[in-house]
């Protein structure tokens, strides 16, 4: 058995193997007589309205709280109560006749919203940029500055001088206090003709104006990087992660590798994100720059089209490893190229129309940057997307959904990896047995099994993690990367915030990000929706920006296997026969998802 701990060093091992795991751990052995209530687990506050109290109890003896019995109960003794709170402290006390009784404070606050900020003079502060920011010709900057409610801001940048506004216009109390805003302004970058590849603009100069007082404040100082400079990033870590804005709110939209390279457009203040040529933000943690003194030819060549079994290649010859971006969004494939002046060209000619990825193929410019639109044939399911470059090759590579093999090992030739979720002292969501039995140990039995299953049925499964062990989210994914599985898994089980009642939710869910992964998850959606008898799920997949469903390369999809907070659930869950058929149920469909007819359960 090989296991993925530590190092990433080992997945250079030859996955010539099946990567498989029994799990021997026994999740549940019968009724649980002791009185505990593991959520809250301890006395607690919330400022919401209710709570949900759930816990163990001994299933042969009535259940109280503060003397009322409670009705919602479990075979195995597990109960769960929606309690209303009242401001101040609201005392539960749960009691049993043969052991001693547990007693839950929980104090709601109120809800106190934030006041508008204040200061006691009248002064401008907060400018834009604080540090040194560099931009290209069309840019828009945003200067902004914070100064008191009513004031009168401007900037003066490069002789011009632009009148800020404020952002929200509240009323100026009388008195001492002094409500404060943000006031802004959009500027454009003109184009202008630079003798040096990076210049000055200067620093901007904000006034400020309120009654009797003016106050004045300097900002960082703004560079030019002119439209021909020579001005590079290449990427420094094994595997980072781009953005379409200078934040990581909303996910990223690329992957880049060590050595990729592109020029640089912009850097935001202090260095923390840098624009490439693409359009694409990295965070300056993630390359290194560099001015050279000219610029130079780092152009694709000679692509050709190569068309393998289950993956279609495009093939330039290159001298460097390009940061392009690609996007996809069902029916197109767009590639952006770095590093190019024009969309590199692309030998089509000994390849049958019919047998290509796509139907049709343009080419053209968006914000000056080279790019090739692909659209995708009707015949074809793309199942990701990646470049690499080895051996001054540069590659597209597109990725086919594979085919079954015949016979009674019809995976033969897939690869999958099966990611339990959380781990070691990363619990995940709790259920009525606390931490004694979490979403750690749920997640691991069912990925087990999983493996087991698609193993079985011929394939590699390589699972991120075979025990008690802890991975961050960019291991996983690393782990993914490195594979290129024909499939992600990653196994969990679901929960409500302790402030909902959870009493009727219930059911299996799935989750994808990007349109790559969309008709799997569709697919698990329709095949387990009613696997769960409880179900109250709606039966689509879900869209959301988690982590491990990031990546392009493979479908990746987050299976949710029922609620730990709803103690029905729960008990489902935990139940030997209902993981086995979990397990069972998500093999078959990936079956059927490759085109297998079907399984009896």
């Amino acid at each position: 058995m090989i296991k993925f701990l530590g190092s990433f060093c080992i997945l250079g091992l030859v996955f010539s193997l099946a990567f498989a795991f029994r799990c021997n751990l026994t999740v549940y052995a019968g009724p649980m007589p002791v009185l505990s209530v593991a959520q809250p687990s301890r006395n607690t506050s919330s400022t919401g309205a209710g709570f949900n109290i759930f816990g163990t109890s001994d299933p042969a003896e009535e259940l109280y709280m503060n003397s009322q019995p409670v009705a919602n109960r479990t075979a195995e003794g597990f109960f769960s109560v929606f309690v209303p709170l009242s401001l101040g402290d609201n005392v539960f006390v749960f009691s049993q006749d043969s052991g001693p009784d547990v007693v839950r404070i929980i104090t709601r606050e109120p809800v106190i919203l934030p006041a508008h900020p204040t200061i006691r003079e009248a002064a401008i502060t907060n400018v834009f940029p604080i540090e040194n920011e560099y931009v290209s010709f069309g840019d828009i900057i945003n200067f902004r500055a914070t100064a008191p409610v009513g004031a009168s801001v401007t900037v003066n940048f490069g002789g011009e001088i632009l009148l800020l506004t404020p952002e929200h216009r509240f009323p100026n109390p009388t008195g001492s206090q002094i409500y404060t805003t943000t006031f802004i302004a959009a500027y454009e970058i003109p184009s202008i003709i630079v003798p040096d590849p990076i210049i000055s603009l200067g620093h901007p100069v904000y006034t400020m104006e309120f009654g009797e007082y003016t106050s004045v404040k300097i900002g960082g100082e703004i560079q030019l990087i002119s439209e021909s400079a020579p001005f590079y990033a290449t990427v420094t870590e094994a595997s980072a992660w781009t953005f379409p804005a200078p934040t990581i709110t909303g996910g990223p939209n690329w992957n880049v590798l060590r050595g990729q390279q592109a020029t640089v457009k912009a850097i935001s203040a202090g260095g923390d994100w840098v624009r490439l040529e693409s359009g694409i933000w990295i965070q300056g943690e993630n390359v290194s720059l560099r001015l050279e003194n000219e610029v130079i030819n780092y152009a694709l060549t000679e692509g050709k089209y190569v068309k393998e079994e289950f993956t279609d290649k495009i093939v330039w010859r290159a001298s460097h490893y390009p940061a392009i971006q690609a996007s996809f969004d069902s029916s197109e494939l767009r590639v952006y190229y770095a590093l190019q002046t024009i969309p590199p060209s692309i030998d089509l000619s000994e390849i049958p129309p019919d047998e290509a990825f796509f139907s049709e193929i343009s080419s053209g410019f968006h914000n000056g940057i080279p790019y090739h639109s692909f659209t995708i044939s009707d015949t074809v399911n793309i199942e990701g997307y990646y470049v690499s470059f080895s051996d001054g090759e540069f590659t597209l590579n597109i990725r086919r959904r594979r085919t079954l093999t015949p016979g009674i090992r019809p995976l033969l030739g897939f690869r999958f990896v099966i990611d339990a979720g959380h781990g070691q002292q990363d619990y995940g969501a709790l259920g009525p047995m606390g931490t004694a039995l979490a979403e750690k140990d749920i997640n691991l039995t069912i990925a087990g099994k999983l493996a087991d299953s698609l193993s079985n049925f011929g394939a590699e499964v390589v699972q991120v993690r075979t025990e008690d062990v802890f991975y961050t989210l960019q291991e996983r994914t690393e782990i993914s990367r490195l594979v290129k599985p024909d499939m992600f898994l990653s196994i969990h089980a679901d929960s409500t915030a302790e402030t909902t009642d959870a009493t009727n939710i219930h059911g299996i869910s799935f989750w994808y990000r990007n349109p790559n992964s969309r008709p799997l998850a569709q697919h698990l959606v329709n095949e387990l929706y009613g696997i769960n008898p409880l179900t109250t799920r709606h039966n689509r997949p879900n869209q959301a920006n988690f982590f491990v469903c990031r990546p392009v390369w493979a479908p990746s999809v987050i299976v949710e296997a029922s609620f730990m907070n709803n103690i029905q659930d729960f008990a489902w869950l935990i139940d030997t026969s209902n993981q086995n058929m979990i397990a069972k149920q998500l093999a078959y469909s990936i079956l059927s998802y490759y085109g297998h007819p079907g399984y009896e359960l």
